[in-house]
């Protein structure tokens, strides 16, 4: 508040000195030395076309610190305040609306700023929407040591061939009341965020939803609540999923892409599984474990922004890259890629999964899924 406060005087000030219109515009291009400003060189309205750049100049004094590696630009849209990259002053963008931007300069332990700028994004081309395969993304916590997990699994696979192409299962393997040799970090992570401290497997939650119920081993009531889970909402996203394995198996590229019916804020989750990982379940030294996490490729529980924090603009192609190298222990043939756009809460206070698509790992790809 106290920054706003200061920045709002400064703008003041300019304004009676006849230096800055009230669009942000800085109109006198001479900086007085020790004052930083940022300026717009070209045009302040661009198409929304993702091509089509701002070049910011930031002076400091008379010194050019555009490029400089001690000043970023902050970037304001819809109430959502976010920093460029140290040193960058370009911007585009696929989401129309109207930004703000003001310049940060750090010297010797001191932060210099002073006006904003507006900049314009118009709508690129007409908006085009798609009604999505509704998919599900199913989080199974599991242990070769839980004597009911088996049944949960038994009771997804029938699901799976019952209704084939709704369910994405995710299978993190705990150490429960023994070692499981299939844990991994990420598992704890996932697990302490949803089930909580006190962990009872099985466990099976639907879409990352919050607060969670935990759901029993019985068929007939994972039925129900997919059931309830398919009928109360119609997916506002499409997911398109592709994987590249290099030539030697030792690492993997995945491409996701997402396209929003809706302007807002989306994340992507994605998680490389391996299926037919042969590994003792209780007394059963043959026992088969599939969909099993080996790594969660996005960043944290809720994934990573896409379009850096920008809310997506309705039918326009979204897309985020990710690599991993892969140990030699993993059985390539037998993996694959899943990945989840997440929007969302009524609240804002959390997301959920809207949408979901795998491939399979080596040399994979699953286009966006359409009701026909």
């Amino acid at each position: 508040m106290l920054k706003n406060v200061i920045r709002k005087i400064a703008q003041l000030s300019l304004l009676a000195a006849g230096v800055m219109s009230c669009s942000g515009h800085v109109e006198d291009e001479t900086v007085p030395e020790g004052v930083l400003r940022i300026f717009v060189d070209g045009e302040t309205t661009i198409p929304a076309d993702g091509r089509t750049e701002v070049v910011f100049r930031v002076m400091y004094g008379s010194t050019d610190v555009s490029s400089s590696p001690e000043m970023n630009i902050i970037r304001n849209f819809d109430g959502d305040e976010s920093r460029l990259p140290a040193g960058v002053n370009v911007f585009s963008t696929t989401t129309p609306g109207t930004y703000t931007f003001t310049a940060r300069y750090y010297d010797d332990g001191a932060v210099y700023t002073d006006n904003e700028v507006t900049v314009t994004a118009s709508p690129a081309g007409e908006i085009q929407t798609s009604q999505w395969y509704q998919k599900v993304l199913a989080f199974q916590f599991t242990s070769t040591t839980c004597i009911g997990c088996p049944d949960l699994t038994s009771a997804l696979k029938s699901i799976e061939s019952e209704k084939p192409g709704v369910l994405c299962p995710v299978a993190f393997h705990l150490d429960y009341q023994g070692s499981d040799p299939m844990t991994i970090q990420q598992s704890r992570q996932f697990a302490a965020e949803f089930i909580g401290s006190s962990i009872a497997l099985p466990a099976l939650y639907f879409n990352m939803h919050q607060p969670v119920v935990s759901m029993s081993n019985v068929k007939a009531v994972i039925d129900e609540e997919l059931d309830r889970e398919l009928d109360t909402y119609e997916p506002s996203c499409g997911v398109a999923v592709s994987s590249e394995l290099a030539e030697t198996g030792g690492s993997v590229s995945v491409s996701v892409k997402v396209k929003s019916n809706l302007q807002q804020r989306c994340r992507v989750a994605v998680f490389l599984v391996e299926d037919g990982i042969v590994a003792t379940q209780i007394d059963d030294p043959d026992y088969v474990h599939d969909n099993v996490v080996r790594t969660v490729l996005s960043e944290g529980i809720y994934g990573d922004y896409l379009n850096g924090r920008i809310a997506l603009y309705p039918g326009t192609e979204y897309e985020e890259t990710y690599s991993a190298d892969l140990p030699e222990a993993w059985n390539t043939g037998n993996m694959r890629v899943v990945a989840a756009v997440l929007v969302p809460t009524e609240d804002g206070s959390s997301y959920y999964a809207d949408n979901v698509n795998s491939c399979p790992l080596a040399a994979g790809s699953s286009d966006y899924q359409i009701v026909k």
